[in-house]
């Protein structure tokens, strides 16, 4: 966790966005090149488009969330797995800042490198929480751990 962690700062401290900081954080544990997360996550930073919507480095933190919740079938099990992750994840992010908006967050200021540094941060380490958590739900129920 704290090479991502340095890697998230790392690549937000050199003009990447929120998300795909984040999101460039596990590129490697997602299976892609740098390259790869860095494009698709493009149009989320500054809470979609710029548009202050859902924040950035929330919605990377639910992409790489998805990515090791979902079992890749079309079963109820793995969509309601995915779902409570990421509410779980809202939640612990709501404690920290109030809400997963990014206007809200900034009480409508437009987003800048002091303000947002901290959230890439922290959106790493709730990824890290919430697959932890569930990594420890499934290992008491006797499942296949998360990841």
């Amino acid at each position: 966790m704290e090479e991502k962690l340095k890697v998230a700062g790392q690549a937000y401290g050199n003009g990447y966005t929120c998300s795909q900081a984040v999101f460039c954080a596990f590129a490697d544990e997602l299976g892609l090149d740098e390259k790869t997360a860095y494009r698709i996550m493009e149009g989320f930073g500054g809470g979609f488009g710029a548009m202050q919507e859902v924040c950035g480095a929330f919605s990377a933190a639910v992409a790489v969330i998805s990515f090791y919740m979902s079992s890749g079938s079309m079963d109820g099990k793995s969509k309601a797995d995915t779902y409570r992750a990421v509410r779980r994840a809202a939640e612990i992010f709501k404690q920290e800042y109030g809400a997963i908006r990014c206007k809200e967050i900034l009480h409508g200021n437009a987003p800048k490198a002091f303000q947002c540094g901290m959230k890439v941060k922290d959106a790493v380490l709730v990824v890290h929480k919430v697959l932890a958590e569930e990594d420890a739900k499934k290992r008491t129920n006797g499942e296949v751990a998360v990841g």
